[in-house]
């Protein structure tokens, strides 16, 4: 479905041609009744002659209420364009085209209404003024048609332009990432607070959980109506109102958005194109500089913002360049979002763009590479965004990836390590590091069997799940536990250190099953954890036997049960020609090992031979 905006000077009769297409009076409020004159925003729609359903939002002409206007204009796709033919190009018909200009809407109708009050040479004369004020706009190529909404003259024909404008338009895109710019806010007795907007970018469907942004409140979608009628489920580029739970109604007011959780993150900081329009479009002459107090309007929001121009100090009627915005009230922005920008002083729509990242870091203004990357940015689709991004920045949080490039979630084939996603050349520098760090801890301690975990990630600056991610990626290191090492890796023993082995394992072998502790040894305890990773060495409580030993205690106790039976500790000691202290850890051991299983204060024959 597509929603269609009207636009046009106060008083050219916009209100009144939708009511005559539709039969629904757009002008809600007592006020504009009385007044004769749109103030806040209507709603309406139709079936066109092809049957495609159409919404229609009425906007107000009058300059006082451009705010409302603008509201409205951020959730159209095709344009009802209003011009009275007795009056013809108005200042407000400028400023309406300027903003449709800036929205990039290109796809509309030109309805140049009160045809009846006209003649034929003054309603030529009005067509051919419109045709010419258009010529250098988005809206270009628009049709013209002449109608009157009081005789119904040209209504037949106005609706078959618009059914062929409308068939045109793209679809709204399923990115599967909902937002709903909130353009009314309304309770009903005994349902609660209900929300009114264009939807885009996604399905909502009742039952859904939803925030709303900024502030992040969440509440579920209890029903969903479109054009009064009730639905499950609701696709992109529909006029929806859905009743929440959970919202009391200061909960939500015109300019939040709804969207579903962690697929949208308020920003108070852009980067962006901006186009400041062309004299001929906006019927004034500005110049953009970084001073002066502008608006921003997007969706249905607004809010003030401060401009840093990148790569230049100001731009011209006619000009586009980059620039970073920071924003006041942040607001739930997206890669490709299109914006107004109002100048406050002035009060008069100068230009506008488009955003090419939502969440950058600080720019400065002669910073190139940022300007480099927003060029790279600007021509190219979500996912050329997202290998845009991630080229020129290395490492990207995956959820961060996502929001930057516009993509419901990471591509499939993105190389993640652990909650981050890298570049082929950040991976090959991080694995390049990873190599080199463990080369480096190898090279000052040969005799250890690899680095500690806790000090290649401090070496790398990188967290403990990407570190576990790093290695399985690194096919020439491999992690052991608590310590990482080079796959070709085996402890390397000096000449002296062989040496201080041989007689430390003649030692322990001629102590038998009584040697020394641990902590008596006279060597150095770097060389014991080398002969036990190696496995010439067992550690057995607070002593170490050699691996002969240690396998004849083993074969000795068990054959002694399988011989005679299960064994107390102290026949064990006997058996072994040993004293408690070394008896009670060698049991232990050997039940550790599955040589023997305690049963009460026997040992008997364990499972492992």
């Amino acid at each position: 479905m597509n929603v269609i905006g009207t636009a046009g000077h106060v008083d050219h009769g916009k209100s009144t041609l939708v009511e005559r297409l539709t039969g629904i009076d757009p002008d809600r409020f007592a006020e504009e009744k009385r007044r004769g004159l749109t103030i806040d925003l209507g709603f309406a729609w139709l079936q066109l002659p092809s049957g495609r359903e159409i919404g229609l939002i009425d906007v107000p002409g009058h300059e006082r209420f451009i705010k409302n206007m603008l509201a409205g204009a951020g959730g159209i796709t095709v344009c009802l364009f209003v011009v009275a033919a007795n009056e013809g190009w108005k200042p407000q018909s400028a400023e309406h085209l300027s903003i449709l200009d800036i929205l990039d809407i290109r796809h509309g109708v030109v309805a140049l209404t009160k045809s009846d009050t006209v003649d034929d040479e003054t309603l030529l004369w009005a067509e051919e003024e419109v045709k010419e004020r258009l010529a250098h706009s988005s809206l270009a190529d628009a049709p013209v048609v002449a109608c009157s909404a009081t005789t119904g003259a040209g209504i037949p024909e106005l609706l078959d332009a618009l059914d062929k404008v409308v068939g045109a338009a793209p679809p709204s895109p399923d990115l599967g990432r909902p937002r709903l710019w909130i353009d009314r806010v309304f309770t009903i007795a005994g349902a609660g607070t209900v929300v009114t907007g264009t939807l885009a970018g996604g399905v909502l469907s009742v039952g859904d959980e939803v925030e709303l942004a900024p502030e992040g409140r969440r509440a579920r979608i209890r029903t969903i109506q479109s054009h009064k009628k009730s639905v499950d489920s609701i696709g992109p580029g529909n006029r929806v109102a859905l009743n929440l739970v959970g919202l009391d109604r200061q909960g939500a007011e015109r300019g939040d958005a709804v969207v579903t959780p962690r697929r949208w993150r308020p920003t108070d900081r852009v980067d962006v194109e901006i186009r400041v329009l062309a004299a001929d479009i906006a019927g004034v002459s500005h110049e953009l500089t970084e001073k002066g107090a502008h608006l921003l309007y997007v969706g249905s929001a607004e809010t003030p913002v401060r401009v840093k121009l990148l790569g230049r100090d100001r731009l011209q009627a006619g000009e586009r360049g980059y620039a970073q915005l920071y924003l006041r009230d942040p607001l739930p922005l997206g890669r490709g979002d299109r914006f107004v920008l109002r100048d406050a002083g002035r009060v008069l729509t100068f230009g506008g763009g488009v955003i090419l990242d939502p969440l950058p870091s600080r720019a400065r203004r002669d910073d190139t590479e940022r300007v480099d990357l927003l060029s790279a940015l600007r021509d190219v689709d979500a996912a050329g965004a997202f290998e845009t991004l991630l080229e020129a920045e290395g490492v990207l949080g995956m959820e961060e990836a996502a929001l930057r490039s516009g993509l419901a979630t990471v591509p499939e084939g993105a190389t993640r390590l652990g909650s981050d996603v890298v570049s082929g050349s950040r991976l090959e520098s991080l694995q390049r590091d990873l190599r080199a760090a463990v080369a480096a801890f190898h090279e000052d301690h040969p005799m250890e069997p690899g680095a500690p975990r806790a000090e290649i990630r401090a070496a790398l600056a990188i967290e403990p799940d990407v570190l576990d991610a790093l290695i399985a990626t690194t096919s020439d290191v491999e992690a052991d536990g608590t310590t990482v090492r080079a796959t070709s890796h085996r402890a390397a023993f000096a000449p002296e250190e062989r040496a201080v082995r041989d007689r430390l394992v003649a030692a322990l072998n001629e102590a038998r099953f009584t040697p020394p502790f641990t902590k008596e040894l006279d060597v150095a305890p770097e060389l014991v954890r080398a002969l036990v990773n190696s496995g010439e060495l067992v550690r057995i409580g607070d002593f170490h036997l050699t691996r002969a030993l240690a396998d004849e205690a083993r074969s000795t106790v068990r054959n002694e049960i399988a011989a005679r039976g299960p064994m107390t500790v102290a026949q064990i000691r006997d058996l072994l020609q040993t004293s408690r202290k070394y008896a009670v850890p060698l049991c232990e051991w050997l039940d550790s090992t599955g040589a023997t299983r305690r049963q009460g204060d026997l040992r008997a024959l364990g499972p492992t031979p």
